[in-house]
């Protein structure tokens, strides 16, 4: 990657109001916010001015619920980020937008126009987060009663990516020598073309976040830049590697690749305040907040068990939305451990999902960032603010000047599209 983009690269994924389940209750969240306009187009401008490469919004295509019951203290909305990143297109010129898509229930020429779209009013700004859905309950939104078993799920992706790439390169006249074969296939049988306006980058930067090993062949195979959970520096490190020794295996270059773990955070001006603050938002969650948060992650309602009981692990597994076994290699560590079912809530709520957490000052937390750079661990950091928007704006207020006094972060954009920032060069 080019020294000229800084040695770190940044991404804001901000999703609802912040990492923790129970953030939204901090008295400098704003929750009400995440429906209105003027939070989009200031949080835009603040990542931005702060030289990141890229905003990340998800999107999820079920309902949020356990068991058919929706959790009501869990405040995780989510809107159609194509949306959101329009609106924030129009009150920025640099960051890039990154949108998650899913290629089990979309359609190549549908994605293709949406992308085209948004890197075309962005001006080549636009990447796609390619995700295969994961829900149980996702497919009954779409008429189907079930998930394809997984490693047809990225079978379907990969040929998803190749026919979009197909329309975007005959909008752009470019070359497709395989255009025929990514149009017609086992999984698509498309005739027509469509006509949409190009950009300075025909493409969005193509993004992944896969941890299986078909989803990192998948992410090896045609990712740009990479998302992933890294809770330890030996873990960044030895996913890293793994990713680069799975892209050289089919013949790509590891340094077109961006290796970007999430990485929540809670800052203030010293470590024993961070780690107050830390405390706090914790305790936000209370036992209520933290058992729904985890009945929402398995699609079992434990509401309805006593929390001061442990897991009746064979019954949740007989009746979980979720693949039993994979619930229950999730919760067999606590029933071993004779947790109760509130003790365990709460242990899970406060590291959810299983990304790095960093708890301390702004000085820390730039030696922390740097110490994986040097170490081989990532190319930098999907940053996951504790809560929004108090902890994003001290973070590009006493972080990002640090980093850029070190010869990390850049101080300029390079130029004005998203794989301009990642240094990257044209897909191939």
């Amino acid at each position: 990657m080019s020294r000229e983009n800084g040695r770190l690269h940044l991404w804001a994924f901000l999703q609802g109001i912040g990492f923790f389940p129970g953030g939204w209750r901090e008295e400098k969240a704003t929750p009400d916010a995440v429906f209105q306009r003027s939070y989009y187009e200031r949080i835009a401008r603040l990542v931005e001015d702060a030289r990141f490469d890229a905003i990340v919004f998800g999107d999820q295509l079920q309902g949020r619920d356990a068991a058919g019951r929706t959790p009501g203290r869990l405040a995780i909305p989510t809107l159609d980020p194509f949306t959101l990143l329009a609106v924030m297109a129009g009150v920025t010129s640099r960051v890039g937008l990154v949108a998650t898509v899913s290629t089990t229930y979309n359609e190549p020429a549908e994605v293709a126009a949406k992308f085209a779209a948004l890197n075309f009013v962005s001006q080549g700004r636009a990447g796609w987060n390619i995700v295969t859905t994961v829900h149980p309950n996702s497919p009954w939104n779409f008429g189907e009663p079930e998930l394809l078993e997984k490693s047809a799920r990225y079978a379907r992706a990969q040929a998803f990516v190749d026919a979009a790439d197909a329309f975007w390169r005959q909008a752009a006249g470019l070359p497709a020598a395989n255009a025929a074969d990514a149009l017609r296939n086992q999984w698509f049988d498309i005739a027509g073309t469509l006509d949409f306006p190009t950009s300075p980058q025909y493409r969005p930067v193509l993004v992944q976040a896969g941890q299986s090993p078909d989803g990192r062949n998948f992410a090896a195979q045609s990712a740009e830049a990479i998302f992933c959970p890294a809770p330890t520096i030996d873990a960044g490190r030895a996913y890293r590697d793994d990713i680069h020794e799975r892209a050289r295996a089919l013949g790509r270059d590891p340094s077109k690749m961006l290796i970007m773990p999430g990485l929540a955070f809670i800052l203030a001006d010293t470590e024993e305040e961070a780690q107050r603050k830390h405390r706090h938002v914790l305790e936000l969650a209370d036992d209520q907040l933290c058992i729904e948060y985890l009945s929402e992650s398995i699609g079992y309602d434990l509401t309805r068990l006593p929390a001061n009981q442990p897991f009746p692990l064979d019954e949740i597994c007989a009746a979980c939305e979720f693949p039993a076994e994979d619930v229950r290699r999730m919760l067999t560590p606590a029933v071993e451990a004779g947790l109760s079912i509130a003790d365990a809530c709460r242990d899970y709520a406060r590291k959810p999902r299983g990304h790095a957490i960093f708890v301390g000052t702004p000085e820390q937390m730039a030696d922390r960032m740097e110490t994986w750079i040097d170490a081989g661990a990532c190319d930098g950091f999907t940053l996951q603010p504790g809560y929004m928007p108090s902890e994003l704006e001290l973070f590009c207020a006493h972080v990002t000047p640090l980093l850029q006094r070190r010869g990390l972060l850049r101080r300029e954009y390079q130029g004005p599209t998203l794989r301009d920032h990642l240094a990257a060069g044209s897909p191939a």
